[in-house]
């Protein structure tokens, strides 16, 4: 706990936000302590001779929690509150992204309620009406993905978000998605897989998977990667999360965050999957990626990110390179163009 609690210091004395999340359609380890509360848990996540509309979960393993167990707001309730006295922030992220309908459709008392006319989008609305309430009881404001008001299949009327309460993060579908919720009329964190996902471009972990067996020629096929390719930081750098967004949608952007999801990535390769992309990405939010003149600056960032990519270094991280040695030894070298 003492070490927990320096974290948590070290976060606040830097100006971050440690923000716990705790999500209803990634919870199948939930289930190794109440079984009974989570639905298709440890259950092969595409079952033989699907469709992937039948999948039971967007990727291995399986588990959402059951909105129709009272049991699971009782568990859920407990452990927000342990949760919101642990982490100071004033916010609470309740996840709802990537719920899976095939994952509810198999629980037999999910099944018993949409025969007698139950949606699925009612099913969430249940698990919003029954832990938001609760939530802001704790004086924190709600974060949810973007899925739950935007999903195609799985969503809540907006009249189930207050807009006073919630932040909507987005990730799907660039800058338009963003777009939406600000037109919504609700505030925004900016995620977009396109730019800001730090995993993409590194395959899958998925096993005897026959897509490999079928690459032909120069299809690459994003190595297997969903979101590939890789985002480079020019990529990061370049992306303006408010482009297309008037100056008082633009108001409702309260910043934007990076991920790095865990499936392929443990403490070995942290430092250089993080860093210093991930410093790109801070000097647009900050500074922006623009000189007064309205040009992009990528150029001039160069030099300054690998300065600060050395730095790094020198402290112990392990940061990648995004230059040869040679060329900061020789500044100017590199340069696409000779400089005057």
């Amino acid at each position: 706990m003492t070490r927990f609690n320096t974290f948590t210091s070290v976060c606040f004395d830097n100006a971050s936000y440690l923000i716990p999340a705790l999500n209803t359609g990634h919870t199948g380890s939930w289930a190794e302590a109440y079984p009974e509360i989570v639905a298709c848990a440890n259950m092969f996540w595409l079952p033989a001779g699907s469709d992937w509309g039948d999948r039971l979960a967007s990727e291995p393993g399986t588990g959402h929690l059951n909105p129709l167990n009272p049991k699971t707001y009782q568990v859920l309730k407990n452990v927000i509150r342990d949760v919101s006295i642990l982490f100071p922030e004033t916010f609470y992220h309740s996840g709802a992204d990537e719920i899976v309908p095939g994952c509810w459709k198999a629980d037999p008392t999910i099944q018993s309620f949409i025969a007698n006319g139950g949606t699925l989008s009612q099913l969430l609305e249940t698990f919003v009406n029954s832990t938001l309430p609760y939530i802001l009881s704790l004086n924190r404001t709600v974060v949810y993905w973007e899925d739950v008001l935007l999903d195609g299949i799985v969503k809540v009327d907006s009249s189930f978000l207050p807009k006073e309460h919630t932040i909507l993060q987005t990730w799907n579908n660039g800058t338009n998605n963003t777009k939406r919720i600000v037109e919504a009329g609700y505030r925004a964190i900016v995620s977009s897989s396109d730019f800001y996902y730090l995993d993409c471009g590194h395959g899958d972990f998925l096993g005897n998977d026959s897509q490999y067996d079928q690459q032909a020629g120069g299809e690459s096929l994003n190595g297997g990667s969903w979101c590939g390719p890789f985002k480079t930081w020019q990529t990061i750098y370049d992306y303006d999360i408010t482009y297309g967004l008037s100056e008082d949608e633009a108001k409702l952007v309260l910043g934007g965050e990076v991920a790095l999801w865990s499936e392929q990535a443990d403490p070995t390769v942290l430092d250089a999957r993080i860093w210093p992309r991930t410093s790109a990405m801070a000097e647009t939010l900050w500074s922006g990626n623009r000189d007064e003149y309205g040009k992009k600056r990528s150029a001039e960032a160069t030099d300054r990110l690998n300065e600060w990519r050395y730095r790094m270094v020198s402290r112990g991280v392990k940061a990648e390179p995004i230059q040869p040695l040679w060329c900061v030894r020789n500044p100017g070298m590199c340069n696409a163009v000779e400089s005057s």
